[in-house]
């Protein structure tokens, strides 16, 4: 069984977006849980690093995400990964 603990999360151009758009990094950490001989064995997979772009339609709705990035495969960084939603995604912005 695959386990993802979220460790870290931080809302980014809160003030920059349009009503509705959020962009949110999400850490997490992976951890693979086996069971063996009636007891649960935690082997650690890493972490991983996520940007999205979710979109809502109004309070207390869903969010539906629009796109996301994964750093260390798609960006290197997150201000990389910042500078590019900048770029690729200038209609969810004030």
């Amino acid at each position: 069984m695959e386990i993802h603990n979220l460790i870290e999360s931080k809302q980014y151009f809160v003030d920059e977006t349009k009503v509705n758009y959020y962009v949110v990094y999400e850490k997490f950490e992976n951890i693979e849980a086996l069971i063996k001989e009636n007891r649960v064995e935690e082997r650690n997979q890493g972490t991983e690093e996520i940007i999205y772009i979710f979109h809502g339609y109004g309070k207390g709705d869903l969010l539906q995400t629009i796109c996301s990035y994964r750093l260390d495969i798609d960006h290197e960084s997150i201000s990389d990964t910042l500078n590019t939603i900048k770029e690729e995604h200038k209609e969810i912005f004030k």
